[in-house]
């Protein structure tokens, strides 16, 4: 069971990276198709994932 907790709570981390991320760079004015492109480099994210976590934090 650890081992199922540990990787539950990588999951969570890097989940909380990818939304700080883009929080960052829309901070910094940066357009949507620009921030779609780097966070799919720098999290190996195919683009419907990358397109899933920015809609997602459109919406909170």
């Amino acid at each position: 069971m650890c081992n199922l907790s540990e990787g539950v709570e990588r999951k969570g981390i890097e989940k909380g990276r990818i939304y700080g991320t883009i929080e960052v760079y829309r901070d910094d004015k940066l357009p949507e198709d620009e921030i779609l492109k780097r966070i799919r480099q720098k999290f190996s994210l195919t683009e419907d994932e990358a397109k899933e976590y920015m809609a997602y934090r459109e919406c909170v």
